[in-house]
Order: C-alpha cells, then structure tokens, then sequence
C-alpha cells in the first residue's frame, strides 16, 4: 500500500485527508514515480472546493505538478524525443493525483529534471511555468516592448516577467507594495494593483502588451490605455476573453522540452523561481491552508 491526499465531498482544505491506496501500476507508455515533492496550484483549491464542475466519484485525488524518481515503467515508456524511459531516472511534470507517495504519469509528457534544479522547485514547476511560457508564446515580446504584467508577485507573473526581461522588455509589474521590493530585485518595475491601476500605469509610460496573470485588473487597465486586444493575454479571466476580445493563454508551448529549458534556467541562476514553504504529505491541510492565504512570492510544496 502507498499513501495519497485524497477528499471526500467538496469543500475547504479540512476537507483533505489522507490515506492508504492501492499500490498503482503504470500500463504502457507510462511511469511510476516515487514522489519527492509536489507543488500546489490554485486550481487544485478550486477543483478540491467544487468551483470546477467534476464528474470523478468520490474519494478524489488532488494534485498535478510533481517531480521524483521514476520506480517502474510500462511497455514502450518513452520519453517526447524517444527515448526510453528507465528506472531511476529523476523526472518532473504534472500527473492527476501527484500530493501522493507515488504517482502513475504518462511518460511522453514528463522531462528529465536537470541537474543542480532542486527537487521542491522541479515539483512546483509545471503548471505556473509553462503558463508563463505560453503567456508569452502567445503574445511575443521583444526589446521594442513595454509589458505590463497584472499579478507580478504570482509564481506565473514571476515567470512571465522574467522571461520577458530576458527577451529584453521593460516590465512593469502589478503587484502589493509588500511585494515592491522582490520584484526590484528581478529587474521588474512595481506598481500597486487595484483602483487605479491604469492612471498608476499611465505615469510610467506607454505599455504595448499586457499579460495578466491573476485577474483581469491589468486587462482592464490595459483597454484604458489603449492596448489593441491583440496584445494582451490572460490566463484566468474567462468572462473577459470575449467581452473584451483578448486572447485565452495558448497550450501548445506546454511541452517537456520546454519544461527542462526552464527547469535549465533556473538551476543556472538565469530565473528566479522561490519556494517559500514546504510541508510533508500529513500536513496537506496546512499546505492548502497557506496556498489560500496570503503568503510571499513562492511555491507552497508537499514533500511526500
């Protein structure tokens, strides 16, 4: 038997338990992973509280991105570029069910962890990395760019702003003055979200892209500057993509490849990317407890 988070009905983080399950067994093309750690995501809170309709019975597991170390594969578990699958490798990526000891993922969508790249950081990568990448696959920046990133001291907006920098952009990034002086510190220029966000904006310069990667404060700020559609891109505001006509963040950029050359840039000290709290498998309520409060720039990580 191994260990795993799991919920009986929706509800807040006291709904979590956890419990022993079946040893699970990978089919083919896929992996078993030993989980090392797991990192949380505000969609696993909305899903656990009942925000994201499902039609899974009950008991549900809970849980996506993961990093770890592979214990068993299926038949033909290779791999993206082919290449097979062995027992022992270290791996990252995203998986249902990772808060967990063990968890079975599809072998083609994992990545090898790269070298140097901590294991609580590989295990809260996944989903709020590849956003960002996707942020800017779908709007490019450039040199030429004045970028305002709505929710900058998110672990996405922390992403998005830094690799837009390396692309040489000028970031300013939306975010509360608690949080002013870490964003500095990546080269990102801050500014207080909420009421008046736009005229705050306005004193800074002319934006020409908008990502926002927590509400839709900047989308709307960005309209009031006269940002085209075109240009801006969320990553949560639903009800906005058609009533302002911006664009939803794409997925194809969400590939493993481009996960390790994040994982890559990191363990190289070229992006910032902090955990700012971890907690073993028996603590999940706590973890989801500090994901849904306000807490620092960073990850919350179960370390199973």
């Amino acid at each position: 038997m191994t260990r795993a988070a799991m919920y009986n009905e929706v509800g807040g983080p006291e709904v979590l338990f956890v419990t022993e399950v079946e040893d699970p067994s990978p089919g083919a093309r896929k992996v078993l992973v030993a989980v090392e750690a797991a990192g949380l995501n505000p969609y696993d809170a909305k899903a656990r509280g009942g925000f994201i309709p499902s039609d899974a019975p009950f008991p549900r597991r809970i849980g996506g991105d993961f990093a770890g170390t592979v214990i068993a594969v299926g038949e033909g578990a290779a791999y993206a570029d082919g290449t097979p699958v062995s027992v022992g490798d270290a791996v990252m990526g995203r998986a249902a069910g990772a808060i967990a000891d063990q968890v079975v993922a599809n072998a083609a969508e994992i990545a090898r962890r790269p070298e140097g790249l901590a294991v609580e950081v590989a295990g809260g990568l996944h989903v709020a990395g590849l956003t960002a990448v996707s942020c800017l696959a779908t709007v490019p920046v450039d040199e030429d760019d004045v970028v305002l990133v709505g929710g900058a001291s998110g672990a996405v907006g922390l992403v998005a702003s830094q690799l837009a920098i390396a692309r040489g952009a000028r970031v300013i990034g939306s975010a509360s003055v608690a949080n002013h002086d870490f964003l500095r510190s990546l080269g990102v220029e801050p500014v207080e979200y909420g009421d008046g966000l736009a005229d705050r904006v306005r004193e800074l310069g002319e934006i020409t892209a908008v990502m926002d990667c927590h509400g839709r404060d900047a989308l709307d700020a960005g309209v009031a500057l006269g940002v085209p559609a075109d240009r801006m891109v969320a990553i949560a505001a639903y009800a906005a993509l058609d009533e302002l006509g911006v664009h939803n963040v794409e997925r194809e950029a969400r590939t493993p490849e481009n996960l390790r050359a994040l994982g890559e840039d990191i363990a190289a000290g070229r992006i910032v990317f902090p955990v700012v709290a971890t907690y073993p498998l028996d603590d999940v309520v706590a973890a989801f407890q500090a994901l849904e409060s306000s807490h620092e720039p960073g990850k919350i990580v179960v370390l199973p």
